[in-house]
């Protein structure tokens, strides 16, 4: 990836993933402003990111991050199948098996490039869900800044037509931030 990386992070509070994109983004601008000397922004915007809400969607992003990643000097698919570098692999383990054998079999079964956004659940049209949860909710741009009637709404979208929170974000017309810190709480 010429103009990009992708990463994996695990962490108990959304806040803390910004936090530390912001050290790497800045860590890494003055590196190589230093080794390159010049001066500027490295990187044109911020960063995006998406919850991960189950295990299989945790293996889909593995692979996703993975794929094709004999063509890339920093992938950690090397990682995985020495058991050696930057990968969490104690954490990593509770989740998934890492054996090379699997990892090489994940990476082969996930071969399509639209696999990502494919699901084996047969999803519902999110505009008829959609149109459904505001006559329930008798939905307004004031009902959506209740934090458990928008968590509800957003939650029974993500269920029922596998949306992203992103694009449920942009669905709602609400910040995708909120979006996000809303559903992570689950009612806590």
């Amino acid at each position: 990836m010429s103009n990009h990386s992708h990463i994996l992070i695990k962490a108990e509070n959304v806040k803390n993933i910004s936090l530390f994109m912001k050290e790497i983004n800045t860590e890494y601008a003055r590196y190589y402003n230093t080794t390159r000397r010049r001066a500027g922004y490295v990187f044109r915007g911020r960063f995006k990111s998406e919850v991960i809400n189950d295990e299989k969607h945790l293996l889909n992003c593995i692979a996703y991050i993975l794929k094709r990643a004999e063509d890339y000097n920093y992938s950690s698919y090397a990682n995985y199948l020495t058991k050696r570098g930057i990968v969490d692999f104690k954490e990593a383990k509770k989740y998934y098996d890492m054996s090379p054998s699997n990892m090489k079999e994940i990476m082969k079964e996930k071969s399509h490039s639209d696999w990502i956004e494919h699901d084996d659940m047969e999803y519902e049209n999110y505009e008829e869900v959609l149109e459904e949860l505001i006559k329930r909710y008798q939905l307004t741009k004031k009902r959506l800044e209740d934090d458990e009637i928008l968590r509800e709404v957003v939650e029974e979208i993500q269920r029922r037509t596998g949306l992203s929170l992103r694009k449920i974000s942009g669905l709602l017309e609400i910040n995708r931030e909120r979006v996000r810190a809303v559903a992570a709480d689950k009612g806590s």
